[in-house]
């Protein structure tokens, strides 16, 4: 199989995790998750509880559709390193306990689409031909 189409499945199913924990964040989560940044000691917690939401909603949508793979990677990438680093990592491995392992798959496919790019099947590559 061709890498270029690897990134496919990746980004499909990255992005719609992504979507998810977004949507949820931003559309009913909000006050939740500044409380749950505050706890844990992050300042400015109502701001950074709507760039995580912000940053995982439309990075979901991106990574879906294929557009600036790379840009929208990295940003989810620094987004679930903190996470693992603040949350999951003090809780263990298994994701039964609320541990890294999740968190660390989630890392991994970033990693591979920061490789990878958006891959032949991409919006970003409709818009290439049609801009050549």
């Amino acid at each position: 199989m061709n890498k270029d189409y690897a990134a496919l499945p990746l980004r499909l199913v990255l992005g719609v995790i992504f979507l998810v924990h977004g949507y949820m964040k931003l559309f009913g989560g909000i006050e939740g998750t500044t409380t749950f940044f505050a706890n844990l000691g992050i300042p400015l917690a109502g701001f950074f509880a709507y760039a995580v939401g912000i940053v995982e909603f439309a990075g979901g949508i991106l990574l879906i559709l294929g557009i600036i793979i790379k840009i929208s990677s990295l940003l989810l990438l620094i987004d679930m390193v903190v996470a693992t680093l603040l949350v999951h990592l003090p809780k263990g491995f298994l994701n039964s306990n609320g541990g890294a392992e999740f968190t660390l798959s989630l890392i991994a496919g970033l990693v591979a689409l920061l490789v990878l790019g958006e891959g032949k099947l991409s919006l970003q590559k409709v818009f290439k031909k049609i801009s050549s």
